[in-house]
């Protein structure tokens, strides 16, 4: 009687939670069917299209912020940085309007002055952080212009474009850059410039300091010679306050006078460090002939 009487109760209490199972079940598929929110067709083609990387590139907050506005409002197509043309083509078909094609600008630093070739005025054993470097007496370096080189910049990539080596040189993979501009609000020494990412070249120095302070203090630093202007075009690359600038409105080649400079500050946006390399052994295979 007594095992009969436990059998029951088991068949009960599965009756019951199977029932309730039921019951709860059906209401929670009439919640989700009452509440349900239907989301816009354009919007959900327009988000799988971004490349989801949500760098704030084009003013909105993320891809989906910018997917929102694009489905709802009249605003440019061309606004993701990092998704190109070809993303403004694909917005283009699904919303059925035209867009005009941006030029693409990458993020580059304009300093070559590392712990190897830069003088300092001390070492600082803190935070690796640059902005509490550079508010101490401007920096540990006697360029008061250069990279700090902690890695504010490169902790904000949002795609690994950014490099760093054993002397805290920094520099970024133009072909790794997606334009976003984090790096550039992040630095304190405001070293780091958005460029053509086919403008050809660009000039790793942000020193005003005159040729002579700069000869003492780092080897790697625009003197104002201004043999770039002569080599190439003063509409092209012109010194101004003791640096020279590349007007990125002429496409004159700036090979030469890349190979030319003393300070070897003139260099690709595209592979950069490969031309400073062979330019390195150039000079130096020149010098012992």
């Amino acid at each position: 009687m007594v095992f009969w009487n436990l059998i029951w109760s088991i068949v009960i209490g599965f009756v019951l939670l199977v029932g309730l199972g039921f019951v709860f079940g059906i209401g929670l598929a009439f919640a989700a069917s009452f509440f349900h929110v239907k989301t816009d067709q354009k919007y959900d083609k327009i988000l799988s299209t971004l490349p989801g990387i949500n760098c704030g590139a084009c003013g909105y907050p993320g891809c989906s912020g910018y997917a929102d506005a694009l489905s709802k409002k009249d605003v440019e197509i061309n606004l993701c940085t990092p998704g190109g043309n070809d993303v403004m083509e694909k917005i283009s078909i699904i919303l059925g309007k035209k867009g005009i094609a941006k030029e693409m600008f990458v993020a580059k630093v304009f300093c070559l002055g590392d712990d190897a070739i830069a003088l300092k005025d001390y070492e600082f054993n803190g935070e690796e952080d640059c902005t509490a470097v550079s508010n101490l007496f401007e920096g540990e370096k006697k360029c008061k212009y250069g990279c700090v080189g902690k890695g504010n910049c490169i902790r904000v990539c949002p795609v690994d474009a950014i490099k760093r080596d054993e002397y805290n040189r920094v520099w970024i993979n133009a072909n790794e850059c997606i334009g976003c501009e984090r790096c550039v609000a992040v630095c304190p020494k405001n070293v780091i410039h958005m460029v053509p990412k086919n403008g050809g070249y660009f000039v790793a120095c942000s020193s005003h300091d005159p040729g002579k302070v700069v000869k003492k203090i780092c080897r790697k630093g625009c003197i104002a010679c201004k043999i770039c202007e002569k080599t190439a075009d003063i509409d092209r690359i012109k010194v101004e306050d003791n640096l020279a600038e590349v007007n990125y409105e002429s496409d004159i080649d700036l090979y030469q006078a890349a190979v030319k400079c003393p300070a070897d500050v003139i260099v690709p946006i595209i592979n950069q460090t490969s031309f400073m390399k062979d330019n390195k052994k150039n000079k130096s295979e020149k010098k012992d002939n």
